[in-house]
């Protein structure tokens, strides 16, 4: 995750936790989320070596839908601000449920706590662009694919 990406989601969380607003969703880039050199994230209580396999799941994806988006919500600031938190992705693909249920399913140390449909948050979601932009959700969605999250407990 760039500066620009680490400004923008502190300053979002920090504004949300002030103001007791937890209605609105933030999403980066499975990529620069996930990026095993980044010790500013934090995915599923897995810092540096285990995002290696997370990124593995999501290559399976891919691999099986090529137009497939995957970003990864974060949830939470932790440790002083020096580490942000995340235990979901959500899933933008052509592929059934029962597919994206198959491929998260499958490694047998990893496997995800739940998955299913997203159908209610495209309103309060916003990515945060490379630039530190923030895109509605509702700019990312195409009618050809279901939206689905993949969550870690």
């Amino acid at each position: 995750m760039n500066n620009l990406q680490k400004d923008t989601i502190l300053t979002l969380l920090k504004t949300d936790e002030m103001n007791s607003n937890y209605t609105n969703n933030y999403w980066l880039s499975y990529k620069d989320y996930l990026d095993p050199t980044d010790d500013f994230t934090d995915f599923c209580c897995e810092c540096l070596e285990g995002k290696h396999e997370y990124i593995d799941l999501i290559d399976n994806l891919i691999n099986k839908d090529k137009t497939a988006k995957i970003f990864v919500q974060v949830y939470g600031l932790e440790d002083e601000d020096k580490v942000i938190t995340a235990d979901t992705l959500i899933i933008f693909s052509k592929l059934s449920l029962a597919e994206i249920k198959q491929i998260f399913n499958e490694p047998k140390d990893i496997f995800p706590s739940d998955i299913g449909e997203e159908t209610d948050f495209l309103q309060s979601a916003f990515l945060i662009g490379h630039n530190g932009e923030l895109i509605s959700s509702t700019e990312l969605s195409h009618e050809e694919q279901s939206v689905y999250y993949c969550w870690w407990d």
